[in-house]
């Protein structure tokens, strides 16, 4: 199981701006159970479909559907088991998350946070479980890039993995057996340098014949890979920096993680698609 829960900054702040926007407040059964008075807050709910964040404000956020508009933490799933990778609130009152909050020591509350987060191109909100870890500063976390990302009992077997991200591309992966992502739409992914690098010049050769944002593009910043999405607002158009990813101790970048939907390339593929390490 992960140490934390991750969302995206890009995610999280418009509920929070909506959560201190609004004129009244939610009482939800997570304010109820942390014994505290009224105030903007970010909810933490937990289900059979997942752990999610939602902004306590009324009048309420809906989405197109009719539903309460809430984001869900992306992580993986044993599908034997269908444990996941988040950690689960030991109490619901600890799922209730204030967005202004004193601190004696001078620390940014929730919401200047988040604030800072996005202002400084962070693109990532880890929640730890335990409030006890306020104390010591560690309860949020903001970062460039994840934590927690590959189950830490996989085995990891070698494959050929594609996506339309990519524009249906094959790579040479390391695949976790036994897992996919939380929503069942993939498996989950750990590429060796030479398919990042694969994957990088044929991304690049597919600009500028798409349209923006169909395609992502890569670039290596030191040993990181940074992920980048054009964006045009009809006067021009700009890259901006979606993520990051660093390797882990066996030199592999989990690229698109829980993000782009990687399935397996059969077997009987021809050789002619297939990325891998013999050219």
């Amino acid at each position: 199981m992960s140490a934390r829960l991750w969302f995206r900054i890009d995610d999280v702040l418009p509920l929070a701006e909506h959560a201190v926007a609004t004129t009244a407040h939610l009482r939800t059964r997570q304010q109820y159970r942390a014994g505290v008075p009224d105030q903007a807050a970010l909810i933490w709910s937990h289900d059979t479909d997942g752990d999610w964040l939602s902004s306590n404000g009324v009048p309420r956020w809906y989405d197109a559907d009719g539903t309460d508009h809430r984001i869900v933490a992306e992580t993986w799933t044993h599908t034997a088991t269908g444990a996941t990778g988040n950690p689960v609130p030991s109490d619901e009152g600890h799922a209730f998350l204030p967005l202004h909050t004193g601190h004696l020591d001078g620390r940014r509350d929730l919401l200047d946070l988040l604030r800072y987060a996005r202002h400084h191109g962070m693109h990532w909100f880890g929640l730890h479980p335990d409030p006890a870890s306020e104390a010591t500063n560690d309860r949020y976390r903001i970062c460039r890039s994840r934590g927690d990302i590959a189950p830490p009992l996989a085995t990891w077997t070698p494959a050929t993995v594609t996506c339309d991200v990519v524009g249906g591309g094959a790579y040479r992966a390391m695949v976790a057996t036994g897992y996919t992502t939380l929503s069942h739409t993939g498996v989950l992914c750990r590429f060796p340098l030479f398919s990042v690098q694969r994957m990088t010049a044929h991304l690049a050769a597919l600009y500028p014949g798409d349209m923006p944002g169909e395609h992502p593009r890569l670039r290596f910043d030191g040993d990181e890979v940074v992920v980048e999405w054009e964006h045009d607002n009809g006067l021009g158009s700009r890259w901006v920096e979606h993520d990051r990813v660093v390797p882990d101790a066996n030199r592999c970048y989990a690229i698109g993680a829980y993000q782009w939907p990687w399935t397996l390339v059969p077997a009987t593929a021809p050789s002619t698609s297939v990325e891998d390490g013999s050219r």
